[in-house]
């Protein structure tokens, strides 16, 4: 299963931060999620919650504040270049003294701007190879562009699915629909704390203990803001940071996503390892999925990246097969998950569907989803 760099780019000029993260992202043989900074204090505040792998540093504008900036950067496990300008000017003596500066410094390649793509997967491949550090687990993020089409419930039996496989894995999951999202009351849950509550304790120090489910197969829950006003508050960075913290604090993160691809969606796409998509067996539903799946893959969301789930599955005059659904989505369905009435009334009684009777073929369907999104594609996926 491919894996995510963390990717932090500094420079005074957001045009040139653009099209510098437009090259890393066609250059850069793995998948990136993204950050800028414009000044100097803005990338050490960034890097701190943020926790990027690469740093794409700027040497030119004042070069003793970015030797001070390297400094507070570097570290074993971050690659660390230096954006340089090929006509710097001083002569050919005070640039050797400075890039022998830079080196001491914690900057480890040198690419000039403009970059081309060559040069700059060169410096890449000294990138740290691990995937998610040995403290950082996998993040798994549930996305579909409309309602109805069972997201939540996947989201949420999937992560217990995870947790009853694998009793010593710990388990999180976050509601990242941030006005109107409803795992709490899918799991029977009124949390005392919120999203909200945890990105102001962040900026304290740790994120306070999360409730637990409490069920057979506990796992934690993040729930998104109570007060959807206080929702508006939330910035798609701050969804970055508590990705990040629970990543830290927990081997899997189960994330459930508004049906909206907009930037909070994508700043909790772009850390996670995996993204399932969700999509119903119906004509208009496949058509939005259609055009999700492209929009995907333009913003650099590979195939071995992304699980497509056919939810609500039914023998039915107006439901599409699954092997139809395929042929118009151009591409296998990884996943196809049965519909059942008990899944539907465990749902509106706050009882996940995995834990009531009756609703065998759901479960094993979802147990195959929780198996291959943390074991990766070495489990047999069983796609049409």
């Amino acid at each position: 299963m491919g894996r995510t760099d963390r990717v932090l780019i500094v420079h005074g000029d957001p045009a040139v931060r653009r099209e510098i993260e437009n090259v890393v992202r066609r250059a850069h043989k793995h998948s990136i999620a993204a950050r800028h900074a414009g000044t100097a204090g803005a990338a050490v505040q960034l890097a701190r919650d943020f926790d990027p792998r690469i740093v794409l540093l700027d040497l030119v504008q004042d070069r003793a504040l970015a030797l001070s900036v390297a400094k507070e950067l570097r570290r074993p496990d971050r690659l660390l270049i230096g954006l340089v300008n090929p006509l710097m000017d001083g002569g050919a003596g005070a640039e050797a003294e400075f890039l022998r500066q830079a080196v001491r410094a914690g900057v480890s390649d040198f690419v000039s701007l403009p970059l081309s793509d060559t040069e700059i997967a060169a410096a890449l491949e000294t990138a740290p190879q691990a995937g998610p550090s040995a403290h950082e687990g996998r993040a798994i993020a549930f996305f579909g562009h409309q309602g109805g089409v069972g997201t939540t419930t996947l989201a949420i039996n999937t992560a217990i699915a995870i947790r009853v496989a694998e009793q010593n894995r710990t388990v999180a999951i976050m509601d990242a629909n941030i006005q109107f999202g409803c795992v709490a009351a899918h799991l029977g849950m009124v949390p005392e704390r919120d999203l909200g509550d945890a990105i102001r304790e962040l900026d304290l120090g740790p994120m306070f203990p999360l409730p637990s489910t409490g069920s057979d197969a506990p796992i934690s829950l993040l729930a998104s803001p109570l007060d959807p006003r206080a929702a508006e508050m939330v910035t798609p960075e701050d969804a970055s940071r508590v990705v990040i913290e629970l990543r830290r604090r927990f081997n899997t993160v189960v994330i459930d996503t508004a049906p909206v691809l907009d930037l909070m969606t994508l700043s909790v796409l772009d850390l996670s390892e995996t993204v399932v998509v969700v999509t119903e067996p119906l004509a208009p539903v496949i058509a939005g999925t259609a055009r999700l799946l492209g929009m995907l893959s333009g913003l650099g969301f590979s195939d071995d990246r992304v699980r497509l789930v056919v939810s609500r599955y039914r023998d039915a005059p107006d439901v599409l097969s699954a092997a139809v659904v395929a042929q118009q989505l151009n591409r296998a369905v990884d996943h196809v998950v049965p519909f059942m009435m008990p899944v539907t009334a465990g749902t509106h009684r706050g009882i996940p569907a995995i834990f009531e009777r009756g609703t065998a073929p759901f479960t094993d369907a979802v147990k195959r989803l929780a198996r291959d999104v943390t074991h990766g594609a070495g489990v047999a996926r069983g796609k049409v």
